[in-house]
Order: structure tokens, then sequence, then C-alpha cells
């Protein structure tokens, strides 16, 4: 878990549709596309659980979730 985050990313893949609009707004510079597959990745590792992405994202495919609750990768 990144240092004081309370919430992360989570990501539906199929209400995506790969605008980008999340990995240019991300702050933390953690969202990418991946090369190999149709969909963006988000890096935990970086992630500072501002919320900014899911917020931008017009198809509602990122939310937000508490930290300590979730138990799954975005």
């Amino acid at each position: 878990m990144a240092i004081g985050r309370t919430h992360r990313p989570h990501y539906d893949r199929s209400r995506c549709k790969i605008c980008e609009l999340c990995r240019w707004m991300c702050p933390d510079l953690a969202i990418t596309k991946a090369q190999d597959e149709d969909c963006i990745r988000i890096d935990l590792k970086y992630c500072k659980g501002c919320g900014i992405c899911a917020e931008f994202c017009p198809k509602g495919a990122i939310w937000m979730v508490l930290e300590a609750e979730s138990q799954d990768s975005p």
C-alpha cells in the first residue's frame, strides 16, 4: 500500500473505451496503456489514491474503493 493512500482505483475493462483521459489526468503517472491489450494498467506502486482518474472517466470504468476493504487488483 502506498503511504497515506486511503482509497485505491478499481477498473472495469468492459466499460473502458480507451480514451486515455485517466492517463492524461493522473498526477502520479500511475496509468499506462497496455501495449499488448486494449486496456489501461494502473500501477498501485505509484498511485496515491487521489481519485482524479475516476472523476474524469466518462464511462465510469474507474471507481475508488477503500484501501482497507479492497482485496483485488485494479
